[in-house]
């Protein structure tokens, strides 16, 4: 009965519609609906053997390093396989959403027309930037498009605000700020976290802008105002966050099968904590303020008694009061160093 023999009617200004049948799809927010869907796709992967799938859900991303056409030739006849198995599964395919992208340091890639062989839709359109759950990633990884995608949205939301608050007092901004503001801003940011100056500035201003609705702030620095708000700089949230994910993944709770590679040091000369992570030379920029590489000198810096937290908000409770007197708390200018 869950699958099959379902019928449903709509309720308009109290009058029922007619019953009719369900013919497709299972009843949203059940317990069942995510694990046989998981199930009835759990073969799919094996239909890219040659190329690399990550699946979320309905979303598939499939990928491969491109060295020459055969590689391209190779990746394609994976996509084929992918559209092939939808069809003989029943579940149709939305190649209109189907897009290339090409991540590359290099002037020039190779030049190859993916396509799918079906008589609907051509050649599949090569795009150079592409939001991925949420986040929109270029073709250089620098995600500006995506960082002020936000900032917009943010100041959309401080407008909403201040049409509909005329008089706010602290409790009431910091509410309204953190769940529909700020949340905006720090949504996947380990992910996007910006390493130049004008970016972080501009993420910056967005917060400058909110602590001054406040009526008796208006006047007041913007240091000033994240104190008597009690509010760390967003930098500074950023960095937090990143200490949380490397926690998080150190003590297991992700799957490291998908989660970044962070090595342990097996060097006991210099100084650091039980869980000292190894550090890596970075040659160009986009590596060194990566995720897994720009976190080893902050995290190497905390002490055992941070570290060895029996639980996630037991770490996050530690590090705040470890953190609470340090400069970029509110100073989002300096640089971080660690206690």
């Amino acid at each position: 009965m869950f699958l099959c023999y379902r019928s449903h009617k709509v309720r308009i200004n109290g009058k029922f519609s007619i019953c009719k049948g369900i013919t497709s799809g299972i009843p949203q927010g059940s317990v069942l609906g995510p694990s046989h869907f998981v199930v009835y796709i759990n073969d799919l992967p094996s239909c890219c053997v040659y190329s690399e799938i990550f699946l979320f859900a309905d979303d598939a991303k499939l990928f491969e390093h491109v060295n020459d056409i055969a590689d391209s030739v190779t990746l394609n006849k994976c996509c084929q396989n992918l559209y092939d198995w939808s069809v003989k599964w029943l579940m149709k395919l939305n190649i209109e959403k189907c897009k290339v992208l090409t991540i590359s340091r290099k002037n020039k890639c190779v030049d190859y027309k993916y396509c799918f062989k079906t008589k609907s839709v051509g050649d599949v359109e090569r795009v150079s930037s592409m939001k991925d759950l949420g986040v929109t990633i270029d073709c250089e990884l620098t995600f500006k498009d995506h960082i002020y995608e936000k900032i917009n949205k943010s100041y959309q939301m401080l407008g909403i605000i201040n049409r509909n608050f005329c008089d706010l007092d602290i409790t009431s901004f910091i509410l309204l700020y953190k769940s529909l503001v700020r949340s905006h801003l720090e949504y996947c940011n380990v992910v996007w976290n910006p390493y130049k100056m004008y970016l972080i500035e501009d993420i910056e201003r967005v917060q400058k802008r909110a602590t001054k609705m406040v009526k008796d702030f208006r006047k007041l620095s913007y240091r000033e105002r994240l104190i008597r708000l009690g509010l760390p700089n967003l930098k500074f949230r950023r960095i937090r966050g990143d200490m949380i994910e490397v926690f998080k993944i150190l003590t297991g709770k992700y799957d490291h099968n998908v989660s970044p590679v962070l090595p342990l040091s097996l060097n006991t000369r210099t100084r650091g904590n039980l869980f000292k992570l190894e550090t890596e030379r970075a040659k160009y920029d986009l590596r060194k303020f990566s995720f897994s590489s720009r976190v080893v000198g902050i995290w190497n810096t905390l002490p055992d008694d941070v570290l060895v937290a029996d639980s996630v908000n037991s770490f996050k409770n530690r590090l705040d009061r470890l953190w609470r007197n340090e400069e970029v708390y509110y100073n989002y200018k300096c640089e971080f160093t660690g206690s």
